[in-house]
């Protein structure tokens, strides 16, 4: 049920996936013993009303929902707006952890106020620049949907975005410094270090180097902090929390630490109330895969947050659909010559690549074309007791596999799995 993902941040080696494509014209199997039967199952309409009736009462006692999806697969960006909107209505949430810096929130929380397209291509502009998986219509029209969903509903229950990730966009991020102080009269000591720092948020530079008027900054700012508050009033806490990120560039080098730290920072804004996030895959898993860090749940789950033992997981996992690539990632013999993005159809779970044990029962117990949630962590299902095992390719190397403890059981990573089956990559934004 794990979807494998390279990482696409990093260039991949021609020669490595040369020998894993060779190795792997052969064929190569799986036994597969897993069996479907005792796991409760439901199809998910997109439009439907009667979606996620699966859902039992200890489901909705949660705190933190996540959802982790593998980035460039069209359909999941449907249920994410289906699953937001259902939680919306069933059990009241409005705050959506997005995995976005703050300041990319804060602009998506401006154009659900404004309809403002604008505003929105900002927080999508540096995802084009980078030909990042992000950038694409898909996610864009799902933002519309979502302030469309807000103007039918009362002030108190409509969705608002918080980000906590690690800063995506420099650029933009000075673009909001700009705004947060415009107008202020600065303490003396801080005008110097904002112009400092907006210069160097502008270049291309290391991060060390940028952190370091920020930092200055905050340092002040403890020495003259009715100062600030004075100055800045409602926007203290905003500016503050701002640099402090900035400053984590240098100060915390883990990204999900990052993220937890953001999250611990934000929750007491957030009235104890219940949380959703749609996430990477990783992110989402309540305990490590082996030889990793620790992702983003994981650290909620053994954290003393009121929240820690109330987090469900679901995940994604894919047949016959296809993924939306950075072309200039691939070697060649996979590539869609002349565009930015090609449409690659490799990291299914029954693919070349990799097999996942329990990927040919699903498709036996699901309809092409369909979206299909199992209830992993109902009495009788073999997710309770069988840990998630994958069989990759010869010559996989193995920084780019992803392997589970053997002794903790699937429920242990994710409670719920959504089977989606022959979706299209999400379109390109281009340029």
């Amino acid at each position: 049920m794990q979807f494998f993902q390279l990482s696409l941040r990093s260039r991949v080696s021609f020669y490595v996936l040369s020998l894993i494509v060779l190795s792997a014209l052969s064929g190569w199997a799986q036994s597969d013993s897993i069996s479907y039967r005792e796991v409760p199952k439901e199809e998910i309409l997109a439009g439907s009303a009667d979606n996620f009736k699966l859902f039992d009462e200890s489901f909705y006692q949660n705190q933190l929902f996540l959802l982790g999806e593998s980035h460039g697969v069209q359909k999941p960006q449907e249920v994410d707006f289906e699953l937001l909107k259902h939680l919306n209505q069933k059990a009241g949430v409005r705050y959506y952890i997005a995995e976005v810096d703050a300041t990319k929130a804060y602009y998506m929380n401006q154009y659900l106020k404004t309809s403002d397209d604008a505003t929105l291509r900002k927080v999508f502009r540096s995802w084009v620049e980078n030909k990042a998986q992000w950038a694409n219509n898909d996610f864009f029209r799902k933002i519309q949907r979502i302030r469309a969903l807000n103007q039918t509903l009362p002030a108190n229950r409509q969705i608002q975005f918080v980000g906590i990730d690690r800063i995506h966009d420099n650029k933009l991020v000075a673009e909001h410094l700009t705004q947060l102080i415009q107008g202020k009269k600065l303490p003396k000591a801080s005008q110097p270090l904002a112009d400092s720092l907006m210069q160097r948020l502008g270049r291309p530079m290391a991060d060390s180097l940028v952190t370091e008027p920020a930092l200055a900054w905050l340092a002040d700012w403890e020495v003259n902090r009715a100062t600030y508050q004075k100055v800045f009033g409602q926007d203290a806490k905003t500016l503050h929390h701002l640099l402090t990120n900035i400053g984590y560039l240098k100060t915390i080098k883990s990204r999900e630490k990052t993220i937890f730290t953001n999250f611990k920072t934000i929750l007491p804004d957030l009235n104890n109330e219940k949380l959703y996030g749609f996430w990477g895959y990783f992110h989402v898993l309540q305990n490590p895969p082996l030889q990793s860090a620790k992702p983003f749940a994981c650290l909620v789950k053994e954290s003393d947050l009121y929240l820690h033992d109330k987090v469900v997981s679901i995940t994604f996992s894919y047949l016959d659909s296809y993924s939306m690539v950075p072309t200039a990632y691939l070697p060649p013999f996979w590539q869609d010559k002349g565009k930015t993005y090609t449409r690659l159809d490799k990291f299914n779970q029954d693919s070349e690549l990799m097999h996942t044990e329990g990927i040919d029962a699903m498709r036996a117990a699901t309809r092409p074309n369909s979206l299909t949630l199992f209830a992993l962590d109902r009495p009788g299902s073999f997710a309770r007791k069988t840990p998630i095992r994958i069989k990759y390719a010869p010559y996989m190397p193995k920084t780019q596999q992803m392997q589970f403890d053997p002794a903790h059981p699937t429920t242990d990573y994710f409670q719920y799995v959504i089977l989606v089956r022959n979706s299209d990559m999400t379109e390109p934004m281009e340029p």
